[in-house]
């Protein structure tokens, strides 16, 4: 699986410790800017002697630079780098696990399964449509997380679970109210495996559902119709996992 910088399409990281971890990832900016009240602390300065001498700097008055950070109490360096642009895999190993988002729209849920991927040694996450997972909500929640996993961005959700079948996965998609429980092996019997998950409000349409293997649902008690996407992606990642 290759990284390559995208030059046409960038991404804002916040604060000294994304941006340090951006750096540990072979991640480099090509514009950092801080507030003047800011320049000299430790965590920014360490940063700062960490940047290749052809990196431009800037330091802004603190109004200018509140002005154009992304959060309301922004923190006190942002950093302006190229996406990595990440391929989907040619092949996959045989315990390997691949989470793929279908239109999933909430910046924080997409970080958060990125989150999750790489707590359960995802090989990529693959994201169409929905949510970009280099937005800074999504890169919060991420905790750095997407600064380590790949995240492939796809056009077409058919020809990337094609390629991953073609890849050696088998595809699993989540199905609030279809499907095999989580718990009754469905997971345990296929491996790798590329796990569907569809938008908050809407799941998967038809057409991607044709293409799974198998559909998985997670049992609801009560009045509950379904877990966050986000939720459901940690469980059903977890129990993935916890058979191999």
């Amino acid at each position: 699986m290759r990284r390559r910088a995208r030059g046409d399409a960038t991404a804002i990281l916040e604060g000294p410790r994304t941006l340090s971890e951006a750096l540990a990832a072979g991640i480099e900016p090509s514009v950092v800017v801080t507030a003047e009240s800011t320049t000299n602390s430790p965590s920014v300065r360490d940063v700062l002697d960490q940047l290749n001498p052809d990196v431009e700097v800037m330091a802004l008055t603190d109004r200018a630079f509140q002005s154009v950070a992304p959060a309301v109490s922004p923190q006190p360096m942002l950093a302006l780098v190229d996406k990595p642009q990440v391929e989907l895999p040619g092949s996959m190993a045989r315990d390997d696990l691949v989470l793929v988002l279908v239109g999933v729209a909430d910046p924080g849920n997409t970080g958060t399964i990125i989150r999750t991927a790489e707590a359960c040694a995802a090989c990529c996450v693959v994201v169409v449509g929905g949510a970009d997972p280099w937005a800074p909500k999504a890169v919060r929640a991420s905790a750095g997380s997407v600064l380590r996993v790949p995240v492939v961005l796809a056009a077409d959700a058919g020809a990337a679970l094609k390629a991953l079948r073609a890849a050696g996965a088998s595809v699993v998609a989540a199905d609030a109210s279809e499907g095999e429980a989580h718990d009754s092996g469905v997971l345990a019997g296929q491996s790798p495996v590329a796990l569907v998950l569809g938008s908050e409000s809407h799941g998967l349409d038809h057409s991607t559902y044709a293409l799974a293997d198998s559909r998985v649902r997670i049992p609801m008690a009560g009045s509950a119709e379904s877990l966050n996407v986000a939720m459901a992606a940690t469980l059903l990642a977890f129990e993935y996992r916890r058979h191999r």
